[in-house]
């Protein structure tokens, strides 16, 4: 009985000692100890809102992202996690952040650390513009732009709109704007042809940061990137509130084999709560859709 209780206690011991070693570090460090993140993954991103923090990994053996959510501000027990993973053919390495420098997490939320530097609403990302997309892609044949932009959380793998198909990227990282309005702030992906079922993929993200790699064609047909062409399927998109009001936006741009037409379809998620980046699915009435063609102009 005595051994019982000297365990119980020696055990309770060990427990104060955890949670007051936890409770001295800081938030953000707290945060990552708890999330359980394996030694192979390397963190690439982090975010923090409001009861609410997110750790997105990658580990170069496996190929995969996970994103790790923690339901807490300042978490202190090893509960209330969720874990969502995708395999990547885009290599995140060079994206690899100093742990050390989540002991410099603001204040002030949210917050995102990506490529080396800690983001505010104050000081928020810069994102590729689409005149600079547009420059570095003119006259070349594509199979597809697509553009995607968060207001908030970081987005990995897409969430089923019930009944409806997805809304979300396939295996990139979406990190947030931070920005109340989302119209100049996109993670550009594009897709250029390779052969029949292949394609090579370029995904452009703040801070001049490209990364690049091969997957499997998701369009056949082709099309030349013109800046009118650009500036108006945009511009019909960006212009209606509906659309760089929400929650996430996601843009389409492509074209069908032997089509004259441009192909541009936009789905924006009209509602936020803490956590809606780690959902499977959403409701269609949260979605809304647009659809249009446009004039290939080869």
């Amino acid at each position: 009985m005595r051994r019982r209780l000297f365990a119980l206690f020696l055990l309770l011991v060990l427990l104060i000692g955890y949670f007051a070693y936890l409770n001295s570090l800081p938030p953000a460090v707290r945060a990552y100890k708890l999330a359980r993140i394996s030694g192979d993954e390397k963190l690439i991103a982090a975010y923090h809102d409001k009861g609410f923090w997110q750790f997105a990994t990658y580990n170069p053996k496996t190929q995969k992202l996970k994103v790790y959510a923690l339901y807490s501000d300042e978490p202190i027990l090893p509960w209330g996690k969720d874990v969502k993973t995708v395999k990547t053919p885009l290599n995140y390495s060079p994206l690899a952040l100093d742990l050390k420098l989540l002991e410099k997490a603001p204040k002030e939320t949210p917050a995102l650390f990506f490529a080396g530097k800690w983001y505010t609403p104050e000081d928020p990302p810069e994102f590729p513009t689409l005149d600079e997309i547009t420059k570095e892609y003119k006259d070349k044949s594509v199979r597809q732009i697509t553009v995607y932009t968060a207001k908030k959380e970081l987005w990995v793998r897409s969430i089923r709109v019930f009944n409806e198909g997805s809304v979300g990227p396939l295996w990139e990282l979406i990190v947030p704007s931070l920005r109340e309005n989302t119209s100049e702030a996109f993670i550009w992906e594009v897709e250029k042809p390779v052969n029949e079922s292949v394609s090579f993929w370029e995904v452009h993200y703040p801070g001049q940061v490209i990364l690049r790699g091969y997957w499997w064609a998701v369009y056949m047909g082709t099309f030349k990137v013109r800046e009118r062409t650009m500036g108006e399927a945009f511009s019909n998109i960006t212009g209606s509130p509906q659309f760089v009001k929400g929650s996430f936006l996601q843009v389409t741009l492509h074209s069908g084999v032997n089509s004259t037409t441009i192909d541009v379809a936009a789905l924006a998620v009209s509602r936020y709560w803490a956590g809606i980046s780690m959902e499977k699915g959403v409701d269609p009435g949260y979605v809304v859709f647009k659809y249009f063609k446009m004039p290939k102009n080869d």
